[in-house]
């Protein structure tokens, strides 16, 4: 039987491969929750530098009760995707960094793909 941990590096390692085998001019868009908050940045492969970042408790969230739920996961996605519409970035590989397709990783992914980025 696999402990959490191991399923979780699989597929951060799975999902990092797939990214960095494909050489294109893409950007990753990483996602990651801790037990307070919620961050996402974007990450130039090639350059090895990070363009732009946006957590949960940056100034832009502080009339949010809750800083590590899907509405602070959607407002997050919403925001960065703005941020990277503004730069005239638009497609991007979305990193999950191990988590599942589900609950605010899936609500940051698909706020971010209504407000104009591609994945």
């Amino acid at each position: 039987m696999l402990s959490k941990r191991l399923k979780y590096n699989r597929r951060k390692d799975r999902t990092r491969f797939k990214v960095k085998k494909t050489k294109s001019n893409r950007l990753r868009l990483c996602f990651y929750k801790s037990n307070k908050y919620i961050y996402g940045q974007i990450v130039d492969e090639d350059k090895k530098v990070t363009i732009t970042s946006l957590a949960t408790h940056c100034k832009d969230f502080k009339d949010l009760k809750n800083k590590n739920n899907i509405k602070a996961a959607e407002l997050l996605g919403q925001k960065i995707a703005k941020l990277l519409v503004d730069k005239n970035i638009k497609d991007v590989y979305f990193d999950r960094g191990g988590l599942q397709y589900h609950g605010k990783a899936k609500a940051f992914a698909e706020s971010a793909r209504k407000n104009g980025l591609n994945f």
